[in-house]
């Protein structure tokens, strides 16, 4: 057996062990998810408000018969992310190709999710932190970090062939995307474009203390005399 020393310097052993470190990193993040474009593959479900996402974005798979560019395959049951709060929601009727982005939660969210704050564990600190109670957070089912189907999907991001036409820049708009309808908010007052219809509301007409006739349809003023 040879017992001559390897030419290497000290410089280049460290390089080898910065490589294989970062080689190490880089195959853990490559295994971490965290967000990426999608698309519904599916309409969504309005009874359990969830919805079948497929990424938009695909990946390079080492095949037996070589690499190949590979969909990852649609995830099923996301929930929808949506403004709700305080007792009110701001809904949307998302269809099958609507766009948007999904976002990996860093933990198993499943007994949340089934459960919400229902039948939480007393947390195992509540003497410390001075609690009788229950706190509200859940346990995990799987202890799991950014793992696939611990996502929501979040609509509205969008691909450049889906972009607005007449997009507003000094304006807030609740719009169809043609146009067609419009709810607009500026610094001079409120627009509509398109009908607008009251489901109800009351009608009338009553004077003001300023002696203004008011007349009222459908719980909206439509004059002001």
């Amino acid at each position: 057996m040879s017992t001559t020393p390897l030419n290497i310097s000290l410089s280049q052993l460290n390089y080898a062990e910065t490589a294989q470190f970062k080689l190490l990193v880089k195959q853990a993040l490559a295994n971490a998810r965290t967000a990426s474009p999608a698309f519904l593959s599916e309409d969504m479900d309005a009874t359990t408000q969830t919805v079948t996402v497929q990424i938009a974005i695909q990946e390079r798979m080492r095949l037996p018969t070589g690499q190949a560019w590979w969909d990852i395959p649609p995830i099923v049951n996301v929930p929808i992310v949506l403004p709700r709060g305080g007792g009110f929601s701001i809904t949307l009727p998302l269809k099958k190709g609507d766009e948007g982005m999904l976002v990996f939660c860093d933990t198993c969210f499943d007994l949340w999710w089934h459960n919400g704050q229902a039948g939480a564990p007393l947390a195992q600190n509540a003497s410390m932190l001075g609690l009788t109670a229950p706190s509200g957070s859940q346990r995990q089912l799987e202890v799991r970090r950014h793992h696939v189907h611990d996502c929501g999907f979040f609509p509205g991001m969008w691909s450049q062939p889906n972009v607005l036409s007449d997009y507003s820049t000094d304006s807030l708009q609740i719009r169809s995307d043609s146009g067609a309808l419009v709810l607009e908010l500026s610094a001079t007052g409120v627009n509509i474009e398109g009908n607008l219809s009251v489901s109800s509301g009351a009608s009338g007409t009553f004077t003001t203390s300023t002696g203004q006739t008011v007349t009222v349809q459908g719980g909206l003023i439509i004059s002001i005399v």
